[in-house]
């Protein structure tokens, strides 16, 4: 495969989420909001919202990325936050932070909306990242394929040219069962 991917399992994400929100924990900080990066952000989101018990939660959507490897020429704000976050200590999830330049939109968006405190975790980091969250798990320097976009990931690779075929994605990572599933993946029954 001309992109070099790792393909993060369910049960590796879990472990890797379940450990951020235990940092963020033991770390003294307690959310009053958590506010989740779509799409990505969402699963984290809700794993972290149960490891710190915190029930109040919103989302903001921004756009950057077009296919695997691609970002767009800068990250836009295409759902503002909608709750008032005045004063309030708020905790702003992505599931990566590549170039860093969403989640520093995220972070900056929430501080202008009156936020008294923010932070921000995501449980990947690339090396290059020139926004670093306040907490992570782990710094990776390829393209991850989270078990939530294999749809979409399949798809990208497609028009990107590479061979989405069982053999070449399990090759890579993917996992054969669940590959199945996917429309468009040559071999699959």
């Amino acid at each position: 495969m001309g992109s070099e991917l790792l393909v993060v399992s369910w049960d590796e994400l879990f472990r890797d989420v379940v450990k951020l929100g235990k940092e963020i924990r033991e770390s003294g900080f307690e959310p009053n909001l958590l506010v989740a990066v779509a799409r990505g952000g969402w699963v984290i989101g809700r794993i972290i919202s149960d490891v710190l018990g915190l029930k109040k939660a919103a989302g903001i959507t921004i756009a950057f990325y077009e296919e695997v490897g691609r970002a767009g020429k800068a990250p836009i704000i295409t759902q503002p936050l909608n709750v008032d976050v005045s004063r309030l200590k708020v905790l702003v999830v992505d599931d990566i932070v590549d170039s860093g330049a969403t989640l520093k939109v995220a972070v900056n968006h929430v501080k202008e909306k009156g936020a008294g405190e923010v932070r921000s975790a995501a449980p990947y980091v690339k090396p290059w990242s020139k926004f670093e969250p306040d907490y992570y798990v782990k710094k990776v320097d390829k393209w991850v394929v989270f078990p939530y976009e294999y749809f979409e990931t399949v798809e990208s690779l497609k028009r990107l040219g590479e061979d989405v075929s069982v053999e070449n994605l399990v090759k890579a990572g993917f996992d054969k069962e669940h590959l199945k599933m996917v429309d468009g993946v040559e071999g699959a029954p």
